[in-house]
C-alpha cells in the first residue's frame, strides 16, 4: 500500500508539472523560479554497494540559505534500472539554513555498475538574479549478490524457504567435517603421523561486473522520455546523455560540441535536439521532443 500511494504521487506530481507547462506561458516561467542561494547539493546511496533485491536508500540533500518554507522543482535522475519502493521528503531548519531532503527506496534487478546521472535543480540565483540549472554530483552504485531467486516472488512462502534451507544445510555440512576431524583425532592421537600439508582454500571467483553499454543508457533514456514527453523529464534525459560525453548541464552546447569526441560525433544531432526541447515555447515542446525521439532513433540500432 505504501508503495502503491508514493508511485501515485510522483505520476500526480509529473502530471500537474505538464498541465502547468500548458497553462502559463514561457515568459513568465523563469518569473516562477524560486530565488534561492544553494550551499549544498548532493545525491547518496545508503549503502554504496547493496545486495540486488533488497531495497535500499538513495537520499538526494539539498542546502540552501535563509528560511525557505517548501522546494517543488528537484528533478529526479531517471531510475529506469531500479524500481521505485516509496518516496519520502522533508524540509528542516538550522543555523540560518534550509535543508531539504528527499529519500528514495529502490531496490535493483540486476548486479553491476548502475550510473545515475546528477539530480537538478532550476532556480534563480539570489545573488546574481540569474536563471540557472544546479546539479548534484552523479552516482555509480554497484549491485553486488548472485540473481535473483527463482521462486522469491511476492508472498511466496517457497521463495522464503530457499536462503533458509541453504544455510541450515551449511551449518550441517560443518558440524560433520568438524565431527569428522575429531574422530580422526581420537584414533590416531598415539600414532606419530607426518604432517600433512595444510588443505588448499578454494579459490573464490569475483563476480564479473557488468557495465551498462552506451547503447542501453541511450535506449533506456529514449524509454523514459517516449513514456513521459514532458518538459521536466526532457530536462533528466539531456543531462544524462550529456553525462555520456562527459559534460554537465551548465556547459553551453558549442562547448560541448566543440570537444565531442570523435566515437561520439554521432550524438551531436541528438545533443542539438534535447538543448531545443529543454529551451524552447511550450506550443514547439511537442514538435521538439518529436524530434528527440527521431535523433534517438538515428544513433541507436
Amino acid at each position: 500500500m505504501a508503495r502503491s500511494r508514493s508511485l501515485v504521487r510522483v505520476k500526480l506530481g509529473i502530471a500537474v508539472a505538464a498541465l502547468s507547462c500548458l497553462l502559463f506561458p514561457q515568459g513568465s516561467e523563469a518569473q516562477s523560479l524560486p530565488r534561492l542561494v544553494v550551499e549544498r547539493f548532493s545525491m547518496s546511496a545508503r549503502p554504496v554497494s547493496p545486495t540486488i533485491g533488497r531495497a535500499f536508500a538513495l537520499t538526494i540533500l539539498l542546502r540552501v540559505r535563509g528560511n525557505v518554507r517548501r522546494i517543488d522543482n528537484v528533478t529526479l535522475p531517471i531510475l529506469s534500472q531500479l524500481a521505485l519502493r516509496g518516496d519520502e521528503r522533508s524540509i528542516s531548519h538550522t543555523l540560518g539554513a534550509s535543508i531539504y531532503r528527499e529519500t528514495l527506496t529502490v531496490r535493483a534487478e540486476r548486479t553491476g555498475k548502475i550510473e545515475l546521472a546528477p539530480a537538478t535543480l532550476d532556480a534563480i540565483d539570489a545573488r546574481t538574479g540569474q536563471a540557472e540549472q544546479y546539479s548534484s554530483n552523479a552516482l555509480t552504485i554497484v549491485v553486488r549478490g548472485g540473481s535473483v531467486q527463482p521462486f522469491a516472488t511476492v508472498g511466496s512462502a517457497v521463495g522464503r524457504l530457499v536462503p533458509i534451507v541453504e544455510h541450515l544445510a551449511m551449518i550441517a555440512a560443518l558440524l560433520f567435517a568438524a565431527a569428522s576431524l575429531t574422530a580422526i583425532a581420537l584414533l590416531y592421537r598415539r600414532r606419530p603421523q607426518r604432517p600433512e600439508p595444510l588443505p588448499t582454500p578454494p579459490i573464490l571467483v569475483a563476480e564479473p561486473v557488468v557495465e551498462q553499454t552506451r547503447n542501453e543508457r541511450l535506449r533506456d533514456a529514449a524509454l523514459v522520455l517516449r513514456a513521459e514527453p514532458t518538459r521536466a523529464v526532457v530536462g533528466s534525459v539531456r543531462v544524462a546523455v550529456r553525462s555520456l560525453v562527459g559534460a554537465t548541464a551548465k556547459e553551453t552546447l558549442s562547448d560541448v560540441l566543440a570537444r565531442l569526441p570523435d566515437a561520439d560525433r554521432d550524438l551531436a544531432p541528438l545533443l542539438r535536439a534535447l538543448e531545443r526541447a529543454a529551451f524552447t515555447t511550450d506550443d514547439d515542446l511537442p514538435s521538439a521532443i518529436r524530434t528527440c525521439e527521431d535523433a534517438f532513433a538515428e544513433v541507436l540500432p
